[in-house]
């Protein structure tokens, strides 16, 4: 097994990954996985991020996904390998996070896969939040939702349970329900 990064918020959506590493996102097979002991929440506040004012007139819209250590919690992602050059694209974007080794777990089967690397935020050079008054960038949402049901019913199901606010205790879907139907992209 080559080297794996797993994409849970922007890099589920392979338009996002072809941003990065170019016309090389659309011939990578792409694994749907699920990792343990971290939870997923929308809590980094990327200064490059300029709210989206999609559901509120306030300038809250643009936190950006991450994950933290939980033991209790998982999430699902997509898992795909990578070369040197395209690591250090994906590294140089993710700049606001630190690669961490994580265990994969097959979607399907829940059968470990081996290792993989994931972005958690450096408490050192990211800005974190935990003010459920910060909402997810609307583009972000929009691209990860949209990537996990490019996968199917129950990868895209698992997704919107298992991803949270900053206060890590509300649901995106919950917080985000009438807008679900406008948070997957159409092609």
């Amino acid at each position: 097994m080559g080297l794996y990064i797993v994409g849970y918020g922007t890099l589920l959506y392979a338009e996002s990954v072809g941003d990065t590493i170019g016309s090389a996102a659309k011939k990578k097979v792409y694994h749907p996985v699920i990792i343990h002991g971290f939870k997923r929440l929308f809590n980094l506040l990327p200064p490059h991020y300029k709210p989206s004012f999609k559901i509120s007139n306030k300038p809250v819209e643009k936190a950006a996904a991450n994950i933290i250590v939980s033991s209790a919690s998982h999430f699902n992602g997509l898992a795909f390998e990578v070369e040197e050059h395209e690591l250090i694209a994906i590294d140089k974007r993710e700049r606001h996070y630190t690669r961490v080794k994580t265990i994969i777990y097959d979607f399907h089967t829940e059968k470990p896969m081996g290792e993989a690397f994931v972005y958690a935020a450096n408490e050192e050079k990211a800005r974190l939040t935990n003010d459920t008054a910060f909402l997810p960038d609307w583009e972000d949402i929009s691209w990860a939702r949209t990537g996990a049901y490019s996968y199917g019913e129950k990868f895209g199901r698992m997704y919107d349970e298992t991803t949270f606010l900053a206060d890590g205790k509300t649901l995106v879907k919950q917080r985000y329900a009438d807008w679900l139907d406008q948070l997957i992209i159409n092609k």
